[in-house]
């Protein structure tokens, strides 16, 4: 008994299915639109001009975007130049901070860990001899 639930629609699978229709709708409409432009253009004669005119918007759009990338280039070179400044003293700082770490555990080693472990042996190794002198195992 595989009952199946009946499909239902929310409120914004709708609105999506809405916006998406209306999307569709004015993309449509202004390729009809364009699609009417040039046939208007055609049978009035006006191409060449308009030629010429789209010519020139897409020379001083060819500026405009040449322009916006020599500034991107230039902000990207200061931040890095920026990040260099940055991160360099705090390259070395780490280096200095890791540095001190490990003369700290060279230290702890040597003075604290080695002992210890040493005395912690002998110990052990006079345990074993007693109990073999006590109990004879």
């Amino acid at each position: 008994m595989n009952e199946q639930e009946p499909i239902t629609t929310t409120r914004a699978e709708k609105r999506s299915r809405r916006t998406t229709t209306l999307i569709g709708l004015v993309v449509a409409a202004i390729l009809i639109l364009i699609i009417g432009s040039f046939v208007l253009m055609i049978s009035a004669g006006v191409t060449g001009t308009v030629r010429d005119v789209i010519i020139i918007l897409l020379a001083l759009e060819s500026l405009v975007v040449v322009t916006l990338m020599l500034v991107l280039v230039y902000q990207v070179t200061l931040l890095v130049k920026m990040l260099r400044e940055e991160i360099k003293p705090l390259i070395e700082s780490a280096q200095e901070t890791a540095a001190s770490a490990r003369g700290t555990t060279t230290f702890v080693s040597k003075k604290i860990v080695t002992p210890t472990v040493s005395i912690a042996s002998t110990l052990a190794g006079v345990r074993r001899m007693m109990s073999f002198v006590i109990k004879g195992k």
